[in-house]
């Protein structure tokens, strides 16, 4: 029993050894997917407007979260990109489906 103990404690160690590796790793685009779940992406944004990707393969609603009052939501086609309006001085943070 205790070298089923040993072996099984050697396989979760690896385990978590080979896990931590992996999450050392992760690129910005990873995050940002961690960041915003679901269809709707953050692409860029400017002065008075942001760009939303919709990643999936089927028609969603989204905006972007901004200090204060959120945009309406607009409807983006699967696999496009829309630009929604901002009000002056607002910067999202992140896309999110309504």
């Amino acid at each position: 029993m205790t070298r089923l103990r040993s072996v099984l404690a050697a396989i979760a160690a690896a385990m978590l050894i080979t896990g931590g590796t992996a999450a050392g790793t992760a690129t910005a685009a990873e995050a940002a997917q961690a960041r915003e779940p679901g269809c709707a992406h953050l692409l860029g944004y400017g002065s008075g407007w942001a760009d939303i990707h919709n990643a999936c393969g089927y028609t969603v609603f989204a905006t972007v979260e901004v200090d204060g009052f959120d945009p309406p939501c607009i409807q983006i086609g699967p696999g496009a990109v829309a630009t929604i309006g901002l009000e002056p001085g607002d910067v999202p943070y992140y896309a999110y489906e309504c």
